[in-house]
């Protein structure tokens, strides 16, 4: 019997914890306050006109009431403005601001220099098949 160190899922924790914290470190030299999960839901709200709570929560694997804290936050921090939409008054809509678009900018560079470090001497076959093994198990999980 494996010891759970010695699992792909082990290794695949490991493997995300620790880019998350380096990430992170990385992002704290752009802005102390915006973490990683910020980050992904401001590009997913810049890169989606309209798009709901319920699909923005997909699109990050997070619950819904995960998302709705962070925007909370964001909203807080001046990253974000909510808006009642006239259409649908139960409805938000979400806008990214001036100057977080510029701030996005800078830490969308910062999230390529990251990735770039992490994928420093794996090959693009390499890549390709761990990323084949990755979407196998995936769909293993979500038949």
């Amino acid at each position: 019997m494996n010891k759970s160190e010695n699992t792909i899922f082990y290794s695949i924790e490991k493997t995300i914890k620790s880019y998350r914290r380096y990430a992170q470190n990385k992002l704290k030299q752009v802005d102390s306050k915006i973490t990683i999960d910020q980050c992904l839901i401001l590009n997913k709200i810049n890169d989606s006109e309209n798009i709901t709570q319920t699909d923005l929560a997909k699109l990050v694997f997070k619950d819904n009431a995960s998302v709705s804290r962070i925007i909370d936050l964001m909203v807080k921090n001046g990253y974000l403005e909510r808006n009642i939409d006239e259409e649908n008054r139960r409805k938000y809509i979400l806008e990214i601001n001036k100057s977080t678009q510029l701030k996005l900018k800078k830490v969308n560079k910062v999230i390529q220099r990251n990735r770039a470090y992490a994928l420093n001497g794996i090959s693009e076959k390499e890549l390709k098949q761990c990323e084949k093994t990755l979407n196998k198990i995936f769909d293993n999980l979500n038949d």
